[in-house]
């Protein structure tokens, strides 16, 4: 498996997509998503929470690639912290990471088939960000002791790894068939 997307490099392509008026729309829609799904955070307990916001990230990627990823990260983090309530104070840090997981996603989701592995290597994208720069925001926060959050953040996070892998592999699946049905369905105007 060949892990960098083909096109993950055609920025040019990618620009072009993002401002047309579909991509404009669709990146639009994948910010609405992130909002939508960061108010649907399972919670089990104090260490051990599943965030879905990752989703739209993953969706927009796979669609617009590593740029169109990188932008609804941005947005998406900014507008769900004013949408959602919050116990604390906007930390650019996160949005920093979320912009930083769209960008990555791209690099291997946009425009290829959707594998297990692929699948499995956004899982550890995400498993590998939230241990490293969320642990490091959350320190530079809350003044938290570094090597009780890692901790902390290594069990949760392992235990979400399978999730988000399983999660990711059946969204972005469900997401390319709608795709390629809308693009089937689509037929030319004619003036």
């Amino acid at each position: 498996m060949q892990l960098c997307s083909k096109n993950a490099f055609h920025f040019k392509e990618q620009l072009g997509r993002i401002h047309s008026v579909q991509g404009i729309c669709l990146g639009g829609l994948f910010v609405s998503l992130y909002v939508v799904l960061s108010l649907f955070n399972i919670r089990f307990s104090e260490i051990l929470e599943f965030r879905l916001a990752f989703l739209a990230l993953a969706a927009a990627a796979f669609y617009g690639g590593p740029l169109m990823g990188m932008t609804v990260g941005i947005a998406g983090d900014v507008i769900s912290f004013f949408v959602t309530p919050q116990s604390a104070p906007f930390f650019p840090g996160f949005t920093l990471t979320y912009a930083l997981m769209g960008f990555l996603f791209g690099m291997f989701l946009y425009h290829s088939r959707i594998t297990l592995g692929r699948a499995l290597v956004g899982g550890l994208t995400e498993f590998t960000l939230s241990c490293t720069l969320s642990t490091l925001w959350l320190h530079l926060m809350y003044g938290m002791d570094w090597q009780y959050l890692l901790t902390i953040r290594l069990m949760k996070n392992t235990i979400a790894l399978g999730v988000y892998t399983i999660l990711l592999y059946v969204f972005l699946n469900a997401f390319s068939k709608v795709l390629v049905a809308g693009r089937a369905s689509a037929k030319p105007i004619r003036s």
